[in-house]
């Protein structure tokens, strides 16, 4: 029996507080993601195959968390986003993290980097909704556990699954 989109946001937020509570039947981090992920697709709120995507998504995600700056371009509309911008995340971040040389990079890298990294993306958006049906349920420290979760699970959608984490 397929889910309506609010009984997917419903699971989705009880999933997320039995992990971070860790008491109810499902505690572990994997059907937490998988709820959230089967709740984005719902939705449509899946912007980018992370199959299509040319980085290692896990350490993509823990490399934008050390450079913020990516999001604050990533966030900019593509008709605002200047060379300059495109310049530094070839040079600053790709050629950083990844060993490439400047002229290794490609617009698609880029394009890459830029879907990951928006804050703007519609699973982000997911994300908040997810957080604010928990608030309820959860204390501050609890929260900011959750949020740290989902900021990894909006960028990945194989976070668990990189970690070999199982159900």
């Amino acid at each position: 029996m397929k889910m309506t989109i609010e009984q997917l946001q419903a699971q989705t937020a009880r999933y997320a507080i039995e992990h971070i509570t860790g008491k109810g039947m499902h505690t572990g981090i994997a059907w937490f993601c998988d709820s959230f992920n089967e709740l984005c697709e719902a939705i449509g709120a899946n912007e980018f195959d992370p199959d299509d995507i040319e980085f290692d998504l896990g350490d993509l995600v823990e490399d934008l968390k050390e450079e913020p700056w990516v999001a604050e371009i990533a966030a900019k509309p593509e008709h605002e986003r200047t060379p300059e911008d495109t310049d530094r995340i070839v040079n600053d971040f790709v050629c950083k993290y990844w060993c490439m040389f400047p002229s290794q990079v490609t617009s698609k890298d880029v394009a890459d980097i830029l879907k990951v990294a928006n804050p703007l993306s519609h699973r982000h958006l997911v994300g908040q909704k997810v957080a604010i049906d928990c608030i309820h349920a959860l204390n501050q420290q609890q929260l900011q556990r959750l949020d740290d979760i989902l900021r990894d699970l909006e960028k990945n959608p194989e976070y668990g699954k990189t970690k070999g984490i199982v159900r």
